[in-house]
Parts: C-alpha cells; structure tokens; sequence
C-alpha cells in the first residue's frame, strides 16, 4: 500500500530540470513535523506523512541495537527530493542523497526511491548510516573512530519487517565482505591509529571502512558479550584503549580468530540479530511550505550539495533562488540567513546580519546570525554579547546559540560567565565535538587542567568522516597543546589561560 503511493508520487510529479519545482505548475511542497523528525518535500501529503512514519519505524528498529530502553531527544531535519535525478541540478556528480551538518544538528538530503523504507528492494543505506552515526553521539560518550564506522557500517544493512513487528540487523555488507576477500584487511591496532592519519586516498580509506564494518561485525558475532561490556563503558565515559582492554582481557589472538572468521567460505558463519519492532504510531504535524521557503531550500541545496562545482560557480543559482526567495516574501529569513552564509566579505555579512534583525526582531536564527557575523568581522564588544543572549533566549535548544554564547566568553576570557551555555549546549549535544572543544576551552582557562584534557579527548573520539576539516586540525592541535601543558610529563608550573581560546562556533 505504501508502496504504491510513493511510486505513483513518482511517476506524476514534474519532468523539468527545476526538480524540485516549486514555481508555477509543480506540486506544492510540504512540511511534516514527527516527535524525531522534519520532513519537507514535494511529495503529496499523505506520502510525505508515510514517509515521516516510516523514518520513525527506521529508527526505532537502530535503537534496538542499544536495547529497547535507550531512547534520546532531538530531531532529524530530512529533504526528500522527487526522482532519482534530482540531484543532478545541484552538483555535477551522481547522487542519490547525501548528509551533512547544520547549526542544530543533522541534516539528510534524499531522492528516488532512497526513502522508502519499508520496501525490500528499498536503499535506505543512506538514512541507516547517518542516523546511527546521530544516535550512536548519544548513546556513547567516547567512540573511536573505528567504532563509530564499524557500527555505522553494521547497521546500514538493517531490514524492518512490519509485518512480523521485527527486526534485522547485521546482515553482510555485500562491497566491504567482498573488499576484505580480495584485498585484506587492517588490523585492530592500525584502526586504532586512524583519525592520526589525516586523509587517505580512495581505496586506502575503503579499506579502513571495510575493515571497521568487519571487526564490529566479528566482535558482535562471536564475542557479543564482551563487546557489549565495551560498549557499556565508552557510555560511562571511559578511555577507549583502556576500556576495550578491560572488556576483552583474556582474549589472546583475536587477529586468528578474526582470520578464521573471514576465510570461511560462504556468509553461515555471519550472524545476524533479529528484534522485536513495535509499531510506530507518531503524532504528525503537517503543513503546506510558502513559495519563499522553497526557494531557500532550493539556494541551500546548491550551497552544500557534494561535487567539485567551486562557489563561484555555484553563486548564481544561489542568489537567483535567494531573488526569488525575497520576490515572494520580502525580508524572508532563510532567504537572508543564506545570503549571510555565502557572503564571504565580513562586513558586507554584517550589514545583511543588522538587516534581517531590523526586520525580524523576534527571529532567535537573526540574533543568531548578527552574533557570528559581528565576531567574523572582528569585533567581539557587549554588542555581540547581547546578540548572543538575546538569541539563547529565543532560541533555548539551540545548539549553535548555546555553543556561540560560551565560545563568546571564551574567546573573551570570561570562562565563569560561559560555563552555564556551555553546559546546556553538552546536554543537546553530548557527542557534538565543537561543543566538546569549546567546553574543554573554558576548563582550560579556569586551571582546571585534568578535566580540560579529557573533554578535549572527548572531542577527538566523536570526530568521523562528516566532520569538516578545521574542525578536525583544531579540535586535534588543541588537545597537543593540553598533553603539553596537562598530561603527565608535563612541566608543574601553573597554567597560564590564555586571553583568546581557539574555541570553534558549531559548523
């Protein structure tokens, strides 16, 4: 039945290159809010709504492998385009979705038939992936690496049976079964050492995926209990080397047995799980999208979309969306808020910044947004601090404002001031490493050395490949200079804080 809907979505919406079409003539496009997620797309609205249901019923069948009781807070923003080719007008590479993250958190942009999820011959790797990286941050308070791969891997293989109100997980991973086979593998202690690698070539990087899907396919397979107990103390907050040493004591040649494991011909010896999966009933919110917050979404898809296109190719279609955006609905936020972000002179994002606050004084995003563009352009006086507060007050769960109030006082050497932001921000986003690093940064100012150590490791461990590059060195340089000064060689003169923080505003 579900099935039949999204297909003859498919098959009736628009056929132009505008995908999305959101001006005359094209399907109008619709927002539904669930308790875990916002969906907007141009799908009708009762397939739109089976959708938001069915990204529910994906993620309760990924908590199962947590157990029944972990169940955390916080939404998911989704995009679902059209058709399979959507993409196409976004990027000069072929796609059919992509993750990326916002201010508040992650977003998922898919096509085709990537969100229909209850159908056996369903893709719905993408959304599995992302979403297990998202809900694995909560679950864990310290990941490596290889651990936050390795499981996003082993779940993206999983299969919800409605019907049969179960689950299926760890199903083989036919590519990296078949990358392990014919080239081999990493060993554990090499996948311990990954993120120090910097970036990797192509097939380098595969195999480094391949790998971590496979030990954490082993470890679930033959040695669930003790990698259970690993598991229960990274969510404690343990050191991962120390922790997986304490859970596997005694276990003297896993590489045998890991070997073994792999050389066995066929898939009898790879075990799967299967969960019960209760059905899903969520309270929907559904509501019909203005022409303006089209078009925002259309310029915001051509500003983050993967491929080689450089901005400069990619600003025309921009600010002719952005155009359209403010034809319809002058002053529109998104449209503005976007034209902030792709505006690279700081004083020119400024200007544009007062703007959007003169019209929308009530808009948290506006504050927010004047805030980070009067820092970007150097200035860092009480006017900023009040941007700042005036945002977390309209905008409580805001990651990024919570984030930019206690980077402020960091960056202004007022730690005490930005421990009660930062603390807020750690409680909407325990696995964020931006919020991990700014945390670390207001410890370290404070003398409280030991402490700022460990969060800055914190911040390492929750790093994975969709963290973007400078927050990657930072959060890295960072945590050297605190071994320096904190960890056990170091020298026993007193820290010194620094009067500017190298605290990094949540990408």
């Amino acid at each position: 039945m579900a099935f039949l809907g999204w297909l003859l979505a498919l098959l009736s919406g628009c056929t132009s290159m505008r995908a999305l079409c959101p001006l005359e003539g094209g399907r109008p496009w619709v927002e539904v809010r669930s308790p875990h997620f916002t969906v907007r797309t141009n799908l009708d609205t009762e397939t739109a709504e089976e959708a938001a249901q069915e990204l529910e019923l994906l993620r309760e069948g990924l908590l199962q492998a947590w157990g029944g009781s972990f169940d955390p807070p916080g939404t998911v923003d989704i995009i679902v385009l059209h058709n399979r080719s959507a993409l196409e007008e976004f990027t000069n590479i072929r796609i059919e979705g992509f993750s990326t993250n916002t201010e508040d958190g992650p977003l998922l942009v898919l096509a085709g038939h990537a969100y229909a999820l209850s159908e056996a011959t369903a893709d719905i790797t993408t959304q599995a992936h992302e979403l297990t990286h998202y809900l694995s941050e909560l679950a864990l308070v310290r990941q490596p690496r290889w651990l936050s791969e390795g499981l996003a891997s082993y779940l993206e293989t999983i299969a919800l049976r409605p019907e049969r109100r179960e689950v299926i997980l760890g199903r083989i991973h036919g590519a990296f079964y078949n990358q392990v086979q014919r080239h081999g593998w990493r060993t554990l202690d090499e996948l311990w050492e990954w993120d120090s690698k910097g970036l990797l070539g192509t097939a380098e990087s595969r195999q480094y995926y391949a790998s971590s899907w496979l030990w954490v396919h082993f470890f679930i397979s033959r040695h669930g209990v003790r990698f259970e107990d690993f598991q229960k103390r990274l969510m404690q907050g343990e050191e991962p080397r120390q922790a997986f040493e304490a859970a596997f004591r005694g276990e003297e040649d896993l590489a045998g047995e890991l070997n073994g494991y792999v050389r066995r011909p066929g898939h009898m010896n790879y075990r799967t799980i299967t969960a019960p999966l209760a059905p899903v009933t969520s309270p929907l919110q559904t509501r019909p999208m203005r022409a303006a917050e089209v078009h925002a979404i259309r310029a915001q898809l051509f500003l983050m979309t993967p491929g080689a296109s450089p901005m400069e190719e990619r600003l025309p279609h921009i600010e002719r969306e952005m155009a359209e955006a403010t034809r319809e609905e002058p002053g529109n936020v998104d449209a503005m808020l976007l034209r902030i972000r792709s505006t690279e002179d700081p004083f020119r994002r400024l200007a544009v910044a007062r703007e959007l606050v003169e019209h929308h004084p009530a808009s948290g995003h506006a504050w927010n947004a004047m805030a980070q563009a009067l820092d970007a352009a150097g200035n860092t006086s009480e006017e900023q601090e009040a941007a700042r507060l005036r945002a977390v007050a309209l905008l409580p769960g805001s990651v990024s404002a919570q984030n930019g109030l206690a980077g402020y006082y960091a960056r202004t050497a007022q730690p005490e001031k930005g421990l009660t932001a930062a603390q807020r921000a750690l409680s909407l986003a325990p696995g964020n490493a931006s919020v991990l690093d700014t945390w670390s940064t207001l410890l370290f100012q404070l003398g409280r050395c030991p402490e700022a150590l460990d969060a800055q490791q914190l911040a390492v461990d929750m790093l994975h490949e969709g963290t973007p590059q400078r927050l990657r060195r930072t959060v890295h340089d960072t945590l050297a200079r605190y071994e320096a000064v904190c960890g056990p060689d170091a020298p026993p003169a007193a820290v010194t804080p620094p009067t500017a923080a190298p605290a990094v505003e949540t990408p």
